[in-house]
């Protein structure tokens, strides 16, 4: 039985605060320092990793055909950036601007056409075996790049190394490493005008002097136990990591990353009031306070009828806003060498548009762009064919696009991991870093 505290909240009560699968933030510290960290990076390189659900088509954004026929090069007419002889498309005057910040990877090749077996390939760089995997979120048989990070990755800060915002990303779990390398989710929409952290921040009614009296009396409770029984390590294990989750709680600086409503009106303007750009922004002060991987979930791109309205309308124009300003914004702050922004989705769109006015699913060539993390600017890797239907010149699979982002958070991609059956399996699967990056 837990005594109750003087304000009439018990123990028990009190400390089960923000859960991830069912865990509480206590559990979730406990698994997170089970799971050890075995190989330490040399450097301090946080990730920001941009998901766009459904498939960017690579035709309209990244990687224009304007000599192609119409029915191949789309709506979209081809458009200078800000570095000489690279060109996006128009729908994109935002990212054509911060070009000289980019390395875009236009070879991105696999071959599987399935949505949810293309988030556990592109989550984590390694294709799995038979399966259905558009059923539960939660369907990794490889760890996530996120889970990856938070297992190696040093972090002595209040915040959990790896979060998940506006919700938990398909494919983006632990798998094997266990529950203390999943993400700390945030359910929530960071545009919303009542946005905030379930139970990580304190329940309105609980006053800071409420607060401190409780945390008191859980000292005093614990030296009590201490002396009237003797107390187990794992018990006493068990309260360090209450205390963990309860100093989450009461962190300034955690606190203080989370509440964006106290970012200037003039930065939350220039992200964009959307989903995607509030993400964005709250990103990036989850790795200014110390965060080491931070994944966003955007979704809706699977654009199998009207691609043009779909993207011109309502899909491009918050990417196009949110990103730019991320990047930006983290190089006004001296951050972007630091901060590595990734944008990916689980593969291409087809390079003929269909009777719907539409593109199909693409795994065999398609783009995706990575900034910052000490990354060459301004870069452009590989190429596709004519009409952007295969890989012309240096095919990057994901394996090697997992590679690259563990390169550069400077963890070792052939690092080796165990599967519960003892079979030794590298981090990203065989993958080798894209060097012309670096």
């Amino acid at each position: 039985m837990f005594p109750a505290f003087c304000d009439g909240i018990d123990r028990r009560g009190f400390l089960r605060v923000a859960s991830l699968a069912g865990l509480s933030l206590a559990q979730f510290f406990r698994l997170q320092e089970a799971a050890g960290a075995a190989s330490k990076p040399k450097k301090d390189v946080n990730c920001i990793f941009v998901f766009l659900i459904g498939g960017m088509p690579q035709h309209d954004m990244w990687d224009p055909k304007p000599g192609a026929p119409a029915e191949i090069r789309g709506d979209f007419k081809p458009a200078r950036t800000s570095v000489p002889g690279i060109q996006f498309t128009e729908v994109m005057p935002g990212l054509c601007r911060v070009a000289d910040k980019l390395a875009v990877l236009r070879s991105l090749t696999h071959t599987d056409s399935d949505h949810g077996r293309g988030y556990h390939i592109m989550m984590t760089g390694f294709t799995p075996g038979a399966g259905d995997f558009n059923g539960a979120k939660n369907n990794n048989v490889h760890p996530s790049l996120g889970s990856m990070v938070a297992r190696f990755a040093r972090s002595g800060a209040a915040l959990p190394p790896y979060v998940s915002v506006p919700c938990f990303l398909r494919s983006g779990g632990p798998a094997f490493l266990g529950a203390g390398c999943a993400p700390f989710v945030i359910e929530a929409d960071p545009a919303a005008p009542d946005f905030s952290v379930r139970d990580v921040v304190l329940p309105e009614k609980v006053t800071e002097e409420r607060s401190l009296r409780r945390q008191a009396a859980l000292r005093t409770l614990n030296r009590f136990e201490r002396q009237v029984e003797e107390v187990s390590k794992d018990v006493r294990a068990l309260d360090s990591f209450y205390e963990k989750a309860y100093n989450l709680m009461t962190s300034a600086k955690a606190k203080e990353a989370f509440a964006i409503q106290r970012e200037k009106e003039s930065i939350r303007q220039e992200y964009g009031m959307t989903s995607l750009g509030q993400c964005c922004l709250l990103a990036r002060r989850l790795v200014e306070a110390g965060c080491r991987f931070v994944s966003i979930e955007h979704g809706h791109w699977d654009t199998h009828r009207e691609n043009t309205r779909s993207l011109r309308d309502l899909l491009v124009p918050s990417v196009d806003r949110g990103v730019p300003a991320l990047l930006n914004d983290l190089d006004r702050r001296g951050l972007l060498d630091s901060t590595l922004v990734v944008v990916t989705s689980e593969f291409g769109r087809t390079p003929r548009i269909n009777v719907m006015a539409g593109r199909d699913h693409w795994p065999n060539a398609f783009s995706i762009m990575m900034a910052g993390g000490g990354l060459k600017r301004g870069v452009v890797v590989g190429a596709t064919d004519k009409i952007g239907a295969s890989v012309a010149d240096r095919p990057i699979t994901p394996p090697d696009m997992a590679a690259t982002v563990l390169a550069a958070l400077g963890i070792k991609p052939d690092t080796l991991l165990y599967t519960p059956l003892g079979r030794p399996v590298e981090l990203a699967g065989g993958g080798k870093p894209v060097a012309e990056v670096f």
